[in-house]
Formats: C-alpha cells, sequence, structure tokens
C-alpha cells in the first residue's frame, strides 16, 4: 500500500492512525522538513517539526493522531499549530496547509 491510501483510510479509522504512516514514510517526512532547516520563505520560518506537523495535517490528520504518530502529547501538537498559525498568518488548518505550500515549506 502506498502511505498516501494508508494516510487517507487512517483519517476514517482512528484505530488505524497508529500505523497510518509507515516508520519509512515518517523518516521521510522528518527527512523532507529537515532538507529545507532553517531556510527562511517569504519572511516565513517553520522548524522541521513544524513542518512535520504541517505535512501531517495536510494529509488530514487530527492533533490527536498526528500526537500518536509522532509519539509526542496532544498539547504539543496544539502548541506547534498555534505557532504554525502565527507564524503564517493562518486562522483555519487549511490556511496553513495552503500557505505552507504556496511557500514551498512543505
Amino acid at each position: 500500500m502506498n502511505s498516501s491510501f494508508e494516510l487517507a483510510r487512517s483519517a476514517e479509522s482512528p484505530r488505524a492512525s497508529l500505523s497510518a504512516v509507515s516508520s519509512e514514510s515518517e523518516i521521510a517526512l522528518a527527512s523532507k522538513a529537515q532538507d529545507s532547516g532553517g531556510i527562511q520563505h517569504s519572511g516565513a520560518r517553520l522548524s522541521a517539526r513544524e513542518r512535520t506537523v504541517v505535512l501531517l495535517m495536510a494529509h488530514g490528520l487530527t492533533n490527536n493522531m498526528i500526537a500518536r504518530q509522532l509519539s509526542i502529547a496532544p498539547d504539543t501538537v496544539k502548541v506547534h499549530a498555534k505557532n504554525i498559525f502565527w507564524k503564517l498568518t493562518a486562522k483555519t488548518r487549511a490556511q496553513a496547509v495552503y500557505r505552507a505550500s504556496e511557500l514551498g515549506l512543505i
């Protein structure tokens, strides 16, 4: 199965979320996020973890699903999301994902 299908399936089934992103996909996501580490894009700078979080948001994962996937607390995901919204001047997840994509951050 490809990871896009697995991510889409995980959005439908919270129990499947733990296996939604394979460890290989997770490594690829983290690597992609770190590749552009610290590069400034139109005034917006996201940390590697913030880029990973916004990328998982783009795949439709909830904060709790992201927390389980990254082995962090849901409140930590909320802090990352808040920082992402502030840095990208976004009010919704959809705006944050769109702006991150347009700026080449994900």
